[in-house]
């Protein structure tokens, strides 16, 4: 081999030793580069299952805590509902048991004067003016209805006349001009609504009476 066939030679050697080593490290750098796009994809992978776990375990929270909430709210709906019924129930046993327990209430001297009284007391409140209050009885209720009636009507200066009434029940009415006091069984009973009105309120007094006893 002849001295320049020689140097021809040894420039490819170097040459082609170049390019190996260029295609090397091109190669190696594209091997980096896939190997941190690959970490790249998994590490978002890692990532993005995570968040998928997170909200599906979030999801799941709120979803049993869902649960729950409407669990408790069907519970309190039923027992409001319950006692609601039950409260129906009192009320409505409670308001059939009123006409015998006034009429049995007016049999009793003491209760009966207090009734009268109460009912004159309402009367002398809201009458004015001149003249004489009426008295209406039963029949059959004791006299020492008409003479509490009539002293407890006197008190406001007006006389008082009484008169027998057939039918008229338990109780008495009170008449005065236009003016009228219902104080029979009849009158007294005449608003269920503000009668149950009344009784809840004594209904209510009664429990929490009761529950300060128990504490």
């Amino acid at each position: 081999m002849s001295v320049p066939e020689s140097i021809v030679q040894a420039q490819m050697e170097a040459l082609l030793r170049r390019v190996a080593r260029e295609q090397e490290m091109l190669s190696r750098r594209a091997r980096d580069a896939a190997e941190e796009q690959a970490r790249g994809i998994v590490a978002r992978a890692r990532e993005e299952a995570r968040a998928r776990t997170r909200q599906a375990a979030e999801e799941s929270r709120l979803s049993v805590e869902k649960a729950l909430a409407d669990r408790r709210a069907g519970l309190d709906t039923a027992a409001r509902q319950r006692e609601q019924a039950l409260l129906r129930d009192v009320m409505d046993r409670a308001w059939q048991s009123l006409p015998g327990e006034l009429d049995a209430a007016w049999q009793d001297e003491a209760a009966r004067r207090g009734w009268c009284e109460a009912a004159c007391a309402v009367a002398r409140r809201i009458v004015m003016g001149a003249g004489t209050f009426a008295v209406e009885l039963d029949p059959a209720a004791p006299a020492d209805a008409g003479e509490v009636a009539g002293r407890a009507l006197q008190e406001s200066g007006k006389s008082a006349a009484v008169a027998r009434v057939a039918g008229l029940g338990c109780g008495l009415r009170i008449r005065h001009g236009l003016a009228c006091v219902d104080a029979t069984t009849t009158g007294l009973l005449a608003s269920r609504e503000r009668i149950e009105a009344e009784l809840l309120a004594e209904l209510d007094a009664l429990l929490e009476q009761r529950g300060k006893e128990a504490s």
